[in-house]
């Protein structure tokens, strides 16, 4: 059974990304996950028999915005239905007026996911990553 458990370092560093996602791996280091940690907002895991699945959260930047984000292994994909279920009720409970994200503009599976958790593209983040990658940009409003 899936379960989540609030953000520890370990959680960011021990996950195994899904291959669209792999690009970012190289920057989850011990000192990036303690400061993802420490950021306001809130953060979480998702687990299966002490395996992390996947790690996201909200962090805060004023008092009515938020920025999302989401780390998904291969295995969290295979039990995605309880992550988007608790995802979608962290959301609703969360006291941000607005929380944006940004989606890989290639990343077919995280478009649909984002508009299915309520986000609407605001537009294009042109060369986004530090890879050159563009980005949509997302975001849910209350």
């Amino acid at each position: 059974m899936i379960y989540l458990e609030r953000l520890r370092p370990a959680h960011v560093t021990e996950v195994h990304l899904q291959p669209a996602q792999q690009l970012v791996q190289a920057v989850l280091s011990p000192g990036y996950a303690e400061q993802l940690v420490a950021q306001p907002g809130v953060a979480w895991a998702a687990l299966l028999d002490g395996q992390t699945l996947a790690c996201a959260g909200m962090t805060e930047v004023g008092p009515q915005r938020a920025i999302a984000w989401a780390l998904f292994s291969e295995a969290a994909l295979r039990h995605f239905g309880p992550i988007h279920r608790a995802t979608r009720q962290i959301l609703a409970e969360a006291p941000w007026r607005r929380v944006e994200m940004a989606v890989d503009a290639r990343h077919a599976a995280a478009i649909r996911w984002a508009e299915r958790l309520g986000f609407v593209r605001e537009g294009l983040m042109r060369a986004y990553t530090a890879d050159g990658r563009d980005c949509f940009l997302y975001a849910r409003v209350k």
